[in-house]
């Protein structure tokens, strides 16, 4: 195959300057129905926390599935079927409420006994401010005959305990310590021209999936030559233990990407992977692929598939599709049948995938 050179000089200019260029994975797959509509309410700031939707947690296809938020302190409810969802406006408060209150929930998951819901542990993106308030992981009852949180009445989640524990473990790790601690940006790219932060690649985490008795943390950064982290502990041992230890395994997503979402399906964790948290990065594409759930040095992901959005048209009330959660709703042989929700679209504009599997 002959490149023309004109072609060439301009993919050597791309390079040079540090833009990343899409790098997709075969086979592609485009949205089977979607952006679906439903409406979330809030009792403040409406608007923004509608397109703010980041982490969800199904205990079983056609239950209620438990949604969080990276904006405010209140988690929802929402039932998926085939081709659609309907939205329960029955809130949880996930921490007391107060002003300036940012959990910045980033990922939720079930084990079938209990919701566990993490906050990012990362700084203010524009600011690099500390924000010691996402630095938590809660646990709370889950009641199986409803799907939904357990209530002790009207005081509270039944059983809830939050822990600050992941933020000391990683700041002990030997590949994450480095990005633990105050004025950890995110990402290599100074905020608002602080050259004395760049570089500093904070902690960053997206996603969370619990299997076989095991918590697995998915961060999208700091990620390092096309590799992203995901830090693993024992679940009871979180919550229970004096001096929790996990291990990570950096993940081959991609150059450019990080982990977005993590989702437990039967021989692994399902990984959707995004842009990582570099500016540069931007346009890296999201795919999803199978980790076989195995902590190690290094995992390569099977089976991984480039999500096609580029006929996704954006509704009045949209602002940005950015993939930021995912719900497995079918486990077949030939396929993952999954739903996607995205940060910056509007109660998470949920998209319907097939993700093939090779036999």
């Amino acid at each position: 195959m002959t490149i023309h050179s004109s072609a060439v000089a301009v993919l050597s200019s791309l390079l040079a300057i540090g833009v990343a260029l899409p790098c997709r994975a075969d086979p592609e797959v485009k949205p089977l129905s979607g952006p679906w509509d439903g409406q979330f309410t809030f009792s403040s700031h409406e608007d923004k926390t509608r397109r703010s939707l980041s982490g969800i947690a199904c205990p079983v296809v056609g239950s209620s599935c438990l949604v969080v938020f990276d904006e405010g302190t209140t988690a929802h409810y929402v039932t998926i079927s085939g081709d659609g969802y309907s939205i329960d406006n029955a809130f949880v408060e996930l921490v007391p409420s107060s002003p300036g209150k940012e959990l910045d929930a980033e990922g939720a998951t079930t084990d079938g006994k209990y919701f566990f819901v993490t906050g990012s542990h990362s700084v203010n993106r524009n600011s690099c401010d500390d924000n010691p308030d996402s630095r938590y992981v809660l646990r709370f009852a889950l009641d199986p005959a409803s799907g939904k949180a357990r209530m002790d009445g009207p005081s509270g989640l039944s059983g809830y305990k939050a822990t600050g524990a992941l933020w000391e473990m990683m700041a002990r790790h030997p590949l994450l310590k480095d990005s633990v601690g105050k004025r950890k940006c995110l990402g290599t790219e100074s905020p608002r021209d602080r050259s004395d932060l760049t570089g500093k690649r904070g902690v960053n985490i997206e996603g969370i999936a619990a299997r076989d008795g095991q918590l697995h943390f998915g961060l999208r950064g700091p990620a390092k030559d096309g590799h992203a982290p995901i830090f693993t502990t024992g679940s009871q041992d979180l919550f229970e233990s004096s001096g929790p230890d996990g291990r990570v395994t950096m993940l081959r997503v991609g150059e450019g990407r990080g982990i977005r979402d993590l989702a437990p399906v039967k021989d692994g964790i399902l990984v959707l992977a995004g842009p990582d948290d570099d500016k540069k990065n931007a346009k890296a594409g999201w795919i999803v692929g199978l980790w076989d759930g195995v902590p190690a040095a290094r995992a390569e992901l099977k089976e991984p598939a480039y999500l096609a959005l580029e006929s996704v048209k954006l509704r009045d009330c949209d602002k940005d599709l950015k993939p930021e959660a995912l719900a497995v709703i079918g486990d077949r042989p030939e396929a993952f049948d999954i739903v996607v929700l995205s940060d910056g679209m509007c109660d998470g504009g949920p998209l319907r995938f097939a993700i093939p599997r090779k036999r």
